[in-house]
């Protein structure tokens, strides 16, 4: 039964996509299953569409597809599973397909749930990457700070280092762009591989990230952590994680002063008890057919 796997990966729509589905994949491979990861590059679905054959099982994970091209897949393929990250409007996509949305409470955004659609929803279906998981030890002396808002938002960067400079911390930067003469305690990291990204995420006591999946791994590692949006689709996420009382959402106006407070956070206990990934194996078995 061949699985394809298609996931936008434009400069703009940075790797979260690209992240997700590599972690699907690693499951889907757990249940000895065959799956190939397809990057969606080129605006254009014909080529991909070519290849699909009436035994496949698809995957999908983008923002640039239309509803036609959910159809036009959908006829060709055996069985249709959409990733999403908010509520797409009724008869978006085809009958049948599988909707798959691992965001923080998915089903309160939801207002309608069609009979038309499968839906597998919330922090339950959460593809983990066991790297991450980390009993966080309380270390008042630990001064590393990780700032992470993904590659194309350089000038929300740039504010954020300079309010953050003479605080007396060290400062590890996660940017394609490394600025000329940086302070001297900045370090700077082009996009790092999970396994160096989970390595400097236990180093760093806190960290100011986006809101995209990154908030998911820094609450899988307990790491005490301020979000700014970044992009529309990550204000609800952001909200879900400010509302539970796991991060707080911050602005360039108040990022100071949540700073400080951030440092007298001592524990991050909340995080046992959400049950990321608990589901996902029972879902991706049952749009198997396994």
């Amino acid at each position: 039964m061949p699985v394809k796997i298609l996931c936008d990966c434009f400069l703009t729509s940075g790797l979260g996509h690209v992240r997700r589905c590599e972690k699907i994949l690693s499951c889907i491979e757990k249940l000895e299953v065959k799956a190939d990861l397809y990057l969606y590059k080129h605006n254009n679905i014909s080529a991909f569409l070519e290849g699909v054959g009436n035994d496949d099982f698809l995957i999908i994970d983008s923002y640039c597809l239309n509803s036609k091209d959910f159809y036009l897949l959908k006829e060709k393929a055996k069985s249709l599973m959409v990733i999403e990250d908010k509520e797409h409007a009724k008869g978006f996509y085809p009958k049948n397909t599988k909707i798959l949305n691992f965001t923080l409470n998915a089903l309160k955004h939801y207002h309608y749930l069609s009979k038309d659609y499968q839906y597998y929803l919330g922090v339950g279906f959460y593809p983990v990457d066991m790297r991450f998981v980390y009993e966080r030890p309380i270390n008042t002396e630990n001064k590393e700070v990780l700032i992470t808002l993904g590659g194309s938002e350089q000038k929300t960067l740039k504010e954020i280092v300079k309010i953050l400079e003479n605080k007396g911390m060290h400062l590890h930067i996660i940017s394609p762009y490394i600025p000329k003469n940086p302070p001297k305690n900045t370090h700077y990291y082009s996009p790092l591989n999970p396994l160096e990204f989970s390595f400097l995420m236990k180093f760093c006591a806190c960290a100011i990230s986006a809101a995209g999946q990154t908030l998911y791994e820094l609450a899988l590692s307990q790491t005490p952590s301020l979000i700014i949006p970044i992009a529309s689709n990550q204000i609800i996420q952001s909200q879900e994680f400010e509302s539970l009382g796991i991060f707080k959402q911050t602005s360039l106006k108040t990022l100071a002063k949540d700073f400080e407070n951030l440092q007298i956070q001592k524990n991050q206990a909340w995080a046992k008890n959400l049950a990321f990934g608990s589901e996902l194996e029972g879902a991706l078995r049952e749009f198997l057919e396994i």
